[in-house]
Order: structure tokens, then C-alpha cells, then sequence
């Protein structure tokens, strides 16, 4: 049987944060873009919508970046996968770092009602690719390209999701990697199963190499 390989960017981004990884040519590459979500959409429900082109006989592996990690998550309770490949993300509510409970509590999550000039604004360029830790010009131009093009209902809806994600269920086999370095996402909360020492949390971009050998080395 054929193999195929879907890949789920994070938040906001797009394929090419997976252009500089390498997988095994066994594999024949999809790539699952993200979809404008229906008014107050449950994560089990957008899921649903985007995997619902994928034939239920195909043998499918998925491989998710931060909250595609998540979504991945989802996608494995509701159909068989052979696997899933976590990067820079979360398998399970104890992962969780602690701002994400402030938030909560603080009722933060509130300001999403606020107009988009005020709530996305130009301070994200400077933001964004601090705690993504981009490393050079060319990933800063990527970042501040998702930046530009942000579909706003899109991400009021995943920050929403994300923060208030709960799970404790962690499909079999699971594969973990994570960046020592990353602010958005801090190790000291995850049990990663492979560690980037100097990973932030756009590693899947800017420490591709790493990454690639781990992935063949789990898909082989």
C-alpha cells in the first residue's frame, strides 16, 4: 500500500515552513491548508472538514507543527493514522505552559472582541518573530509575510481553541520534538521524545537539518 504524508503547519503559516525538511521517498507529500472556521466551530468539527478529501483506506501519517500538532491530535481520534509527528507542540494538558491557565483566569481572551486594528497590530512585526526566534532575514520576511496576510476570523478562532484546549488522550505511535528554546511553547512543561537543543519554536524552518534526520529515521 501506497504511504502518504500530510503535513499541518501552525498557526496562521502555510506549506513552506516545511521547504527546507527532507522526508523518505517512500512517502508521497500533502499538504492540509488551514480553512476559514464556521461561527464558534469546535476543534472536533473543523478537523472533520479538513481531512474529509482524504480516502478513509489510505495509510496516512501525520506530521503537525505547533497548533497543526494539536490538530493532528484530532485527526488521529477520528480516523486511523499509522502515526503522528508532534513538532514545537503539545500532546496533552499537563503540556500546557502556565500562561495559557493566566489567561483564562484573567479572561483575557475577552479582547478578542476588540477591532482588528487595535488587537493585530503593527506591534505583532516585532512580536512575532521575537518569540518564534527567527534567526535571519529571510525568516523574518516569512513571518511578517503570514503577519501581512492573517485571515482575522481565522486566528480569533484558533487563539480561542488553543488556549482553551484540553486533552489527555495521545494516540499510539506518537513522536515528539521539541526546541529547548522555545518561548512560545517552553520545554520545562513537555516530555519530548527528541530535544533541538538550541530549537526555538520556528525550528521546523530554521533547524531543518536536525529535524529531517529525526524524521527519517522515524519514517524508515
Amino acid at each position: 500500500m501506497a504511504k502518504h504524508l500530510y503535513l499541518l503547519s501552525g498557526m496562521g503559516s502555510d506549506e513552506r515552513v516545511f521547504q527546507k525538511l527532507s522526508f523518505p521517498d517512500q512517502y508521497t507529500l500533502h499538504f492540509i491548508p488551514w480553512l476559514t472556521p464556521m461561527p464558534d466551530e469546535s476543534l472536533t468539527s473543523y478537523a472533520s472538514r479538513m481531512t474529509a478529501h482524504i480516502p478513509a483506506d489510505e495509510d496516512i501519517t501525520l506530521v503537525g507543527v505547533s497548533m497543526g500538532g494539536i490538530l493532528s491530535l484530532e485527526i488521529a481520534r477520528q480516523r486511523r493514522v499509522s502515526k503522528v509527528i508532534l513538532i514545537s507542540s503539545l500532546k496533552t494538558t499537563a503540556e500546557r505552559p502556565v500562561y495559557f491557565n493566566l489567561i483564562r483566569r484573567s479572561r483575557l481572551l475577552a479582547l478578542l472582541a476588540l477591532p482588528d486594528a487595535i488587537l493585530f497590530g503593527k506591534h505583532r512585526d516585532l512580536i512575532i518573530p521575537f518569540f518564534l526566534k527567527a534567526e535571519s532575514p529571510e525568516e523574518k520576511a516569512l513571518l511578517l509575510d503570514y503577519v501581512k496576510h492573517t485571515d482575522f476570523v481565522y486566528l480569533r478562532w484558533a487563539i480561542k481553541i488553543l488556549i482553551g484546549w484540553e486533552n489527555e488522550e495521545v494516540p499510539s505511535p506518537l513522536v515528539h520534538i521539541h526546541g529547548a528554546k522555545d518561548l512560545t511553547l517552553p520545554i520545562n512543561t513537555v516530555k519530548a521524545d527528541y530535544v533541538i537543543p538550541d530549537g526555538g519554536h520556528f525550528m521546523v524552518y530554521n533547524r531543518a537539518k536536525e529535524i529531517s534526520d529525526i524524521l527519517n529515521n522515524e519514517l524508515n
